[in-house]
C-alpha cells in the first residue's frame, strides 16, 4: 500500500511536488479551496520570460499546462475543498466539507496573497475610496491608464515594473516609496531612464497621509522627507504593498487539531530547514510561503522536487 501524503494547496509548488511524490512511489492528493489548479499563475497575464523552455506563454498560460500535466498523471485532486479540520496522532486526518482523508505526510504549498485594501485601510479617508474603480492592487492586472495621471505606491519589483509599464502610455507617473528602491537592478535603471525623460516623478522617502476625492479625481496628501505635506490628484492609483503568506488558516487548523506548533520565522512566514522540513515531523512547506529568496515559478517547481525526496526519505 502506497503511503498517502497531502498536498494543500494547488500552485506550481504543490503540483510539482505532487509529480514527484507520485514517481517517488507515494500516493499524492492535491487538496486546494479554488476551483482549478494554478494559483497566482492564473490572474498573471505577463510572459514568463524568466521559465526555461515556455518562450511566449503567460503566466495563465503556464498554469494550464501544467494543469494538463497532472490530468495526464491522474493525480487524484480535490478543488473546491477548503480544509475544515486536519487533526493529529499516528497519522493526520484532514476534512473536507465532502472529504476525510488520512494521510501519513502534508506538504503546505498554500503560497502567498498580495496585499489588498487591508495594506492602507490605517490611512485616514481610505474607507471612503475602497470600492473604487479607479484604485488597483492587483500586480498581475493592466490598468487602462492611456493619458492618466497615475500614482504607483511601491517600491519593490512589482511597484517598478507597473511604473514602466504604464510610462509610455499614460500622461504621467507619480512614483511613491517609503524608502528606497528595491528589487532587480534592471527595474531600477529603466525607472530612473524614466525619471531622467521626465515621464515618472519620483516621491522618495514618502509617506502617505490621507486619501480623498475631489470631483472625478482621487487625492494623495503625503509628506516627502522634511517638505512639508503635500495633496496631489490622480486618475488612477496603483497600490503594489507586497505579498502576504497564506499561514494563518494553516496554522489555526493545526492547533485546534493538536497536529503541532507551525515554526515561523521573523516575517510570519513557514520556517523550513534546507530540504523544507518544517517543525513538525512528516509536515513540509514548498514554495512562496517558505519567503525563499526570489519567489517566482522556477523556484516553486524545484521546491516541489526538494520537498518530495524529503518525504520519500522520511517515510520510507
Amino acid at each position: 500500500m502506497k503511503k498517502k501524503v497531502a498536498v494543500i494547496g494547488g500552485g506550481p509548488a504543490g503540483m510539482s511536488c505532487a509529480l514527484w511524490l507520485k514517481y517517488l512511489g507515494l500516493y499524492p492528493i492535491i487538496i486546494e479551496k479554488s476551483p482549478q489548479l494554478g494559483g497566482l499563475q492564473n490572474i498573471n497575464p505577463f510572459h514568463q520570460k524568466w521559465y526555461l523552455g515556455v518562450a511566449g506563454k503567460t503566466g495563465k498560460e503556464l498554469a494550464q499546462e501544467f494543469r494538463r500535466h497532472i490530468e495526464v498523471e491522474v493525480i487524484r485532486t480535490l478543488c473546491n475543498s477548503p480544509i475544515e479540520s486536519i487533526q493529529g496522532g499516528e497519522n493526520f486526518k484532514i476534512c473536507t466539507p465532502e472529504h476525510e482523508i488520512t494521510t501519513e505526510g502534508i506538504v503546505i504549498a498554500t503560497g502567498q496573497r498580495f496585499k489588498g485594501f487591508e495594506a492602507i485601510a490605517s490611512i485616514p479617508g481610505s474607507d471612503r475610496l475602497s470600492s473604487s474603480n479607479r484604485i488597483c492592487f492587483n500586480p498581475g492586472a493592466i490598468p487602462m491608464t492611456y493619458g492618466q495621471v497615475v500614482a504607483v505606491v511601491g517600491g519593490g519589483d512589482n511597484g517598478l515594473g507597473t511604473a514602466i509599464m504604464l510610462a509610455d502610455t499614460a500622461q504621467h507617473i507619480h512614483l511613491f516609496i517609503r524608502s528606497h528602491l528595491k528589487g532587480f537592478g534592471i527595474n531600477q535603471n529603466k525607472v530612473l531612464e524614466y525619471i531622467k525623460a521626465g515621464k515618472i516623478t519620483l516621491h522618495q522617502p514618502a509617506n502617505i497621509e490621507k486619501m480623498s476625492d475631489k470631483g472625478d479625481r482621487l487625492c494623495l496628501t503625503f509628506q516627502e522627507g522634511e517638505k512639508s505635506p503635500e495633496t496631489l490628484p490622480f486618475d488612477y492609483i496603483c497600490f503594489r504593498m507586497g505579498f502576504a503568506p497564506n499561514v494563518e488558516p494553516i496554522v489555526q487548523l493545526f492547533d485546534a487539531g493538536g497536529v503541532g506548533t507551525l515554526e515561523l520565522n521573523s516575517g510570519g512566514y513557514i520556517a523550513t530547514d534546507p530540504f523544507l522540513r518544517t517543525s513538525i515531523p512528516h509536515v513540509y512547506a514548498v514554495g512562496d510561503v517558505t519567503n525563499p529568496r526570489d519567489a517566482c515559478v522556477a523556484t516553486a517547481v524545484g521546491h516541489g522536487a526538494i520537498a518530495a525526496r524529503s518525504a520519500e526519505e522520511d517515510l520510507r
